[in-house]
């Protein structure tokens, strides 16, 4: 209900975002071999600040035979290298906040990481380590281990947190929102992406850890990259709407799912980044 609401007042966008790929269907028909297929678009990067082209080719796009260009991960800018949806957040980010809030990222060994330090000098950031390393310290790396059920900030360290395609990752990441929640100060903001079911409202479980501590699939196993890690990292849920109610049951007030949509910004599918405020 709550996606056809949005697509209803947002008739003509869609019908735009139609047409931008029956244009560039063609363009995209090659063998199921041909891996090198790519095309790129002319745009105003919003990371860059300064006109750019976006490469879009079939990485991230399915099946090889049903493959279509995957324009949330794909998109990337020839000039920061950053795909459509991690551009989205950080003009999102950028617009948000001041350069000098304290904001704590889920994630450091990253491009995103390094785009956002150069806006904002008091960024913290994290990865969740498997090397022993105790929590809130850092490794021989210099990487902070922080696990997001249980962080090792105070309550009310935060103007902000950033949490992006990181969340689908964690078996209780209802206990993950009330962290957020817990380090962030009266009026701070968290920000997230993860994959988002826009035509549901129930969140889709993929995997769960039983009482034993196994992992029990529910459906075909997905893996997705991992900065720290070269087997990847399982998905356990595709939310849906009810992920607002979600975050209003983990103490936020308000909340709310903000659409970046530009097809000259290099974003030609909507994204979607929720927002909630403690």
């Amino acid at each position: 209900m709550f996606f056809q609401k949005f697509r209803g007042a947002n008739t003509l966008e869609f019908s735009d975002m139609a047409a931008f790929e029956r244009q560039h269907a063609a363009i995209m028909k090659k063998p199921p071999h041909a891996e090198a297929a790519t095309f790129y678009l002319s745009g105003f990067c919003g990371v860059c600040r300064r006109r750019s082209k976006f490469a879009v080719d079939y990485l991230y796009g399915g099946d090889i035979e049903t493959r279509q260009p995957n324009y949330r991960e794909r998109l990337v800018c020839t000039g920061c290298g950053l795909n459509s949806r991690l551009r989205a957040s950080v003009s999102v980010l950028a617009e948000s906040l001041s350069a000098k809030s304290d904001i704590y990222l889920t994630e450091s060994v990253t491009p995103l990481f390094a785009a956002l330090r150069r806006k904002f000098s008091r960024l913290t950031g994290s990865e969740f380590l498997r090397d022993g390393t105790p929590q809130g310290q850092v490794n021989a790396k210099g990487i902070r281990h922080e696990d997001l059920t249980a962080l090792s900030f105070p309550e009310a360290t935060f103007d902000a947190v950033a949490s992006f395609e990181c969340l689908e990752h964690i078996p209780d990441y209802k206990a993950a929102l009330r962290e957020c929640r817990r380090v962030l100060r009266k009026g701070g903001r968290l920000f997230l992406t993860a994959p988002f079911l826009v035509n549901q409202k129930t969140t889709t479980i993929r995997a769960f850890v039983d009482d034993l501590g196994d992992i029990q699939h529910l459906l075909e196993p997905e893996y997705h990259g991992d900065p720290v890690s070269e087997g990847g990292v399982l998905c356990f849920y595709h939310f849906g709407w009810s992920l607002l109610d979600d975050l209003i049951d983990a103490g936020f007030k308000h909340t709310s799912v903000l659409v970046l949509s530009d097809q000259y910004g290099g974003h030609v599918q909507p994204q979607f980044i929720f927002r909630a405020e403690a």
